[in-house]
């Protein structure tokens, strides 16, 4: 005599599908299982979390930067090598970036260019300069 499947035999045979599906399509939130890549091996996805960034940034880093081993068509990362990517972008902290001073603007004939409008303290009133340089150019007529 076969027994009839009772509601909760269906109820756990339906969650048992739905991990088996999550586990194909998501396997990077598997990687922790003791039947899965372990907690040495991490997914792109994994990575990306670790480091804060999106998947497309992980998979841009240089592979010397960053070794990866192609298993299929996943990419899987070593622990220690997200580690020792963490500390090879580190900063030290030296301080500020020397930035070099502006070279002086040169005109095609090589005469240094000068500023039009001089510098004057407080505000610059665009329209009250091009009204004086008209009426200056005016005077000069």
């Amino acid at each position: 005599m076969t027994r009839q499947p009772t509601l909760l035999d269906r109820l756990g045979a339906s969650v048992r599908a739905s991990y088996e599906t999550d586990r194909r399509d998501k396997p990077h939130c598997f990687t922790g299982s003791p039947d899965g890549l372990g907690t040495e091996f991490l997914f792109v996805e994994n990575v990306a979390r670790m480091l804060g960034c999106g998947v497309d940034f992980v998979r841009r880093i240089p592979r010397g930067e960053l070794p990866a081993s192609k298993i299929g068509a996943r990419l899987i990362y070593r622990r220690a090598d997200v580690v020792a990517l963490i500390n090879l972008r580190r900063d030290q902290g030296r301080g500020a970036k020397r930035v070099p001073a502006r070279k002086p603007l040169v005109s095609a004939q090589g005469s240094t260019l000068q500023l039009i409008a001089p510098y004057v303290e407080g505000a610059f009133d665009p329209v009250s300069y091009v009204r004086k340089t008209r009426e200056r150019r005016k005077a000069g007529q």
